[in-house]
């Protein structure tokens, strides 16, 4: 089985390097445009199920895909971005926002809750799905499946890229990360 684990697309706040941690910051025209690509490149493929964020900017996006791929949407709220603090909505350097604040929620509690997501719908759903979410709670995860060599303060996620998981029994392996919309391929069924 596999997981399309996908960044949000665009929003002004990115633009602008500032840190959205939670605040519900909606798409901006290139994060729909990135959305829309998304979703016509998941226009064939086998999805059972699209998870997402309850924020905004990754429900916009996986509504979008869900639509394209003619499947459902869950709002899973651990799938939202991780919790920035007092450095959120701030413009600081997001691969080390610890040396501004202490009171971020730890990359190890974002990853743990993210994952969990992903690893309870592998066991419950018959086939891939599709999960949405954000920059800094995908880099955990990345991190966390990596053992560090990839992930938080070392991975720029590009916005509307896709990670590439694969579900086995117990276990969740990183396939590839960062893909654009351009990079997916999935044949039209009975071609």
């Amino acid at each position: 089985m596999k997981i399309y684990l996908i960044r949000h697309g665009e929003t002004a706040w990115n633009r602008e390097s500032r840190i959205q941690g939670r605040e519900d910051v909606p798409l901006d025209g290139e994060g729909l445009n990135q959305a829309r690509a998304l979703a016509e490149a998941f226009r064939h493929a086998p999805l059972t199920a699209v998870l997402t964020s309850p924020l905004r900017r990754a429900r916009k996006t996986a509504e979008l895909i869900a639509s394209a791929a003619g499947t459902e949407v869950f709002v899973e709220p651990d799938l939202t971005e991780r919790d920035f603090g007092s450095v959120s909505g701030h413009v600081v350097d997001i691969f080390n926002p610890e040396k501004y604040t202490t009171d971020l929620e730890p990359l190890d509690d974002v990853a743990a809750r993210v994952l969990a997501v992903l690893r309870r719908y592998a066991n419950e759903l018959p086939g891939d799905f599709a999960a949405v979410s954000h920059g800094g709670a995908i880099n955990a995860c990345l991190r966390a499946l990596t053992s560090g060599a990839l992930g938080s303060g070392k991975t720029r996620l590009i916005n509307a890229g896709v990670c590439v998981l694969e579900a086995d029994p117990g276990a969740l392996r990183l396939l590839t990360h960062n893909l654009p919309a351009t990079a997916l391929r999935f044949p039209e069924p009975g071609k």
